[in-house]
């Protein structure tokens, strides 16, 4: 969910016109457009099979995470039951360390699996007014107390407890839940590496909240797996998601400058610690760039030297990225102020590659509804945990 949403399509719309007043004369490509594109020409089935099998692996990671939750909280559970005056946490720790570091570390693994397949899905999930809601409550909506527009829903945890609209799962529940850098969801801080130190992420989670947000979460991506099951892409839905998400890079950039990744233990963030922002950046924009791989024919029709140029333009922003992301991978720690200047650059590059788009669809008869409203559930969510029944960690 991008707010601005509306402003930011306007601005690039404005850009584009202006880009296409600006072109050579010497090749005129505004009469050979066609006033009657067929989406048959465009492989929208392939899009959509794209979206479906994300979705799909990412439902299966959160299913996964979800068992290692209840697992968790019922060996948690089963301690409270047979050592009642015991911490639970410690007691976890003091008598089944490697069990406990095992189970944690499957569940990270979980999640970084899960939220990787959402970034290869969020171009097209968040740029499309159908789905749109299903990134602001899985990975992009504030909370009610930082946003008062945020997604109206509710957490019910085990013990009574109730959360409204607490945020969203990836990145305000879940990641902040198993990477303890929110201390009211922390169980016990341990030392996981056994370097005698207790650095970040070192912290096994408060079991209540954790069972509750990732079964959440587990449902969160189910409905929003039979929500792209149900979807019908058009062209429309496809270049909409491109001139949407494409010029996002300034947000995303920002918060890898902010991040433990560029920050180190300077960040004051309590997400993006599991996985690089840069990772989002280009899972995203793969997804960006197959929807315009199977819908090129419509362009080219209307424009081949436009086409050209945005197929070029693709190339060189996912290269830039990817490049980057190359780098930070192999040893490289770059400053905030590279961060700041590498955002810069990334942000023109997608400005324009958005404009060359919105331009594409105007010249391919394409509408595009910048008054379209997105879909939202009739009533808030609620959630409302199920409770596993307690058992032994081993």
């Amino acid at each position: 969910m991008k707010k601005n949403w509306i402003t930011s399509l306007t601005g690039i719309l404005t850009l584009s016109l202006i880009l296409a007043s600006c072109a050579p004369q010497a090749a005129p490509t505004v009469d050979s457009a066609s006033t009657d594109i067929p989406a048959a020409q465009a492989d929208l089935s392939a899009v959509k099979a794209y979206a479906v099998d994300q979705a799909s692996r990412m439902q299966e990671a959160t299913a996964s995470l979800r068992a290692g939750a209840e697992k968790y909280y019922a060996a948690i559970e089963q301690i409270k039951a047979d050592h009642p005056d015991s911490n639970p946490y410690e007691y976890l720790w003091a008598n089944h360390p490697e069990a406990a570091k095992t189970l944690l570390d499957k569940m990270r693994a979980d999640w970084l699996e899960a939220h990787t397949h959402y970034e290869l899905n969020e171009g097209i999930i968040a740029g499309v007014p159908a789905l749109a809601y299903y990134d602001g409550w899985l990975d992009a909506g504030a909370s009610a107390s930082e946003d008062p527009e945020a997604i109206q829903w509710t957490l019910k945890l085990a013990d009574g407890t109730t959360l409204e609209s607490p945020g969203n799962f990836f990145h305000t529940l879940t990641e902040p839940i198993l990477y303890g850098t929110v201390e009211k969801y922390v169980g016990l801080a341990v030392d996981l590496n056994g370097d005698g130190s207790l650095g970040l992420g070192e912290a096994l989670p408060e079991g209540e909240i954790l069972l509750a947000s990732a079964q959440g979460l587990d449902i969160a991506a189910q409905q929003t797996l039979d929500a792209v099951n149900a979807w019908e892409p058009t062209l429309e839905d496809a270049f909409m998601a491109m001139i949407t998400m494409i010029p996002t890079m300034n947000e995303y950039f920002e918060q890898w400058k902010l991040s433990t990744f560029v920050s180190g233990n300077n960040f004051e963030g309590t997400g993006f610690i599991a996985a690089s922002r840069l990772l989002d950046v280009t899972g995203i924009l793969q997804g960006l760039d197959l929807t315009y791989d199977n819908i090129r024919p419509v362009v080219a029709n209307a424009d081949p030297a436009l086409d050209t140029q945005i197929d070029a333009g693709f190339a060189d922003l996912v290269k830039y990225v990817n490049d980057l992301f190359d780098k930070e991978k192999a040893g490289t720690v770059f400053t905030p102020e590279e961060a700041d200047a590498f955002g810069t650059e990334a942000q023109d590059k997608a400005t324009a590659l958005a404009a060359l788009v919105a331009q594409a669809a105007a010249k391919a008869n394409i509408p595009l509804n910048l008054e379209a409203e997105g879909w939202s559930p009739d009533a808030p969510p609620v959630i409302e945990v199920t409770v596993p029944a307690p058992a032994p960690i081993e």
